[in-house]
């Protein structure tokens, strides 16, 4: 999409040693804000990327601005206007963080579809629509890196350090539940069941809607051409790794010339709320059969969704046009009754 900024933290065989600071980050994405911003550009949206370490370090640079007050306790409006992590390697306690303090900022009101501030006379402009979350984090149910092999290296490193001993800390949205840290420590936020709130369910098969005029990925033209009726999207491929001829790791040229798969199901799928913190994060649950396993992110399914997604985050107007967009402001007061009942023990 021409003129659209993408900000990409992607994971390499050795990514562990390019986690840059946090400020270099946040300072960067505020240089690309206000690049996708500027007048000249036909689209004027800055979307953030991450996947595996970059979605550590997507992850956790979101979050210190999400929850960064000033000295007189005003907080940061979000430069960017969409963020996504894939299968980030980070442990759940900063998601749990983020959750928590999410959920003592806003209260979910279903007749605006919206997220708004539970502080009395919060500020104008701090509500959130539903569909657009300040981070969305996206897990592949079938990931073998962050699913199996993250909780045995934290389980051993524990053990290691002698570390046995965890802090009684609440879980997001929960009245007053509470858990060991080390249920979060050891566990990435896509699969930790106390803070997954969205699962992808598959509706059935489908017929491809009238009108389609892409060659290649039909399914993300469907998702992304008129705005996701009931949170449903198209895929149309059946995910069994053709794709891996075209995207490797980092690399993805959509311009690639890709012969037909012969294996074409269209199907439809929604997002659903599970009834966990219903807060402006999403941690997602995806079935395999859109993203498979780790490396994944970039099969014709998944980029698919990701188009549904972005749609969600930037609906058209009756005119077939992008809807102005503000930025988010976060409330600066939390919920003191909210804060008192999740005291830790």
């Amino acid at each position: 999409m021409p003129g659209l900024n993408l900000f990409t933290f992607w994971s390499r065989k050795h990514a562990g040693g390019e986690v840059a600071a946090q400020n270099a980050c946040l300072a960067t994405i505020n240089e690309l804000a206000l690049a996708a911003r500027a007048p000249g550009k036909d689209f004027h949206h800055c979307v953030l990327l991450g996947h595996s370490f970059g979605g550590l370090v997507l992850e956790n640079t979101i979050s210190h601005s999400i929850l960064d007050a000033s000295s007189n306790g005003s907080r940061n409006s979000s430069p960017w206007d969409m963020a996504v992590a894939f299968n980030p390697a980070d442990s759940s306690i900063g998601s749990r963080q983020l959750m928590s303090e999410l959920n003592y900022l806003y209260k979910y009101d279903a007749k605006r579809h919206a997220y708004v501030g539970r502080s009395p006379g919060a500020e104008q402009g701090t509500a959130v629509e539903e569909n657009r979350p300040l981070l969305i984090i996206l897990q592949s149910e079938n990931d073998q890196a962050t699913g199996t092999y993250f909780p045995i290296g934290t389980g051993l490193y524990n053990a290691v350090n002698l570390r046995f001993h965890w802090d009684q800390v609440p879980v997001p949205g929960s009245s007053g539940q509470q858990l060991s840290e080390g249920e979060f420590y050891t566990q990435t936020p896509g699969n930790n069941k106390y803070l997954v709130n969205f699962h992808v369910v598959p509706l059935g098969e489908t017929t491809p809607p009238p009108g389609l005029k892409a060659a290649d990925n039909r399914a993300f033209e469907a998702n992304i051409r008129q705005n996701l009726q009931d949170n449903t999207f198209y895929t149309s491929e059946r995910n069994d790794g053709h794709e891996d001829r075209f995207c490797r790791y980092a690399n993805y040229n959509p311009s690639a010339i890709r012969p037909p798969t012969g294996r074409k199901l269209w199907r439809r799928w929604q997002f659903v709320y599970t009834g966990n913190a219903r807060v402006p994060c999403w941690i997602v649950r995806v079935p395999k059969d859109i993203i498979w396993g780790h490396m994944g992110i970039w099969s014709d399914n998944s980029i698919a969704m990701f188009g549904a997604l972005y749609r969600l985050h930037f609906p058209l107007t009756s005119e077939g046009k992008v809807a102005p967009t503000e930025p988010v402001r976060v409330p600066k007061e939390p919920d003191v009754q909210q804060l008192n009942q999740d005291k830790p023990r």
